[in-house]
């Protein structure tokens, strides 16, 4: 684990210190999948340093939704959502999960709503709500969605986790 977080601390940092240099599009799912890793990393180590990042990724993805909701309000919910979840917000992040899901459903987004129901549903058991048929829908409802979007190996993965 430690390892993987060095790994990730050096991958960000070389991004912030390219700035501008690289390519838009790189830089929207840097931040996304950027603060998405934070956000993990802090609720296991309870490092500042991984919060700071979060909320950088947080604000940027603030100002890119009110420029555009249809590319970035479910990245921005499923962000808020695991910052709740950091916090012990538990209501505020179940409800995000699921604003996550209906927006990148809404959106085609089908990855990102694979992604979304994964999360919620890793959300649900680690967060005490081990409600089988919740969980188990989410689940489904990835797998469905990682199958659409072609990611078999993805799709494998998650049939063989416990």
């Amino acid at each position: 684990f430690d390892g993987v977080k060095a790994t990730a601390r050096q991958y960000l940092e070389l991004f912030e210190r390219q700035g501008s240099a690289s390519a838009q599009f790189i830089n929207i799912y840097r931040l996304f999948y950027g603060g998405l890793l934070s956000l993990h990393f802090y609720r296991e180590s309870r490092d500042q340093f991984w919060m700071d990042r979060a909320a950088h990724a947080i604000q940027k993805m603030e100002v890119w939704t009110a420029e555009s909701v249809w590319n970035f309000e479910n990245k921005l919910f499923l962000l808020q959502a695991e910052r709740h979840y950091a916090f012990g917000e538990m209501d505020l992040a179940a409800k995000k999960y699921m604003l996550a899901q209906e927006s990148s459903k809404k959106h085609r987004f089908v990855h990102e709503e694979a992604l979304a129901c994964e999360l919620a549903a890793a959300f649900h058991v680690k967060a005490g709500n081990e409600n089988a048929i919740v969980v188990a829908e989410l689940i489904d409802r990835a797998v469905t969605c990682y199958q659409t979007w072609g990611a078999e190996g993805k799709v494998e993965s998650l049939l063989l986790s416990p």
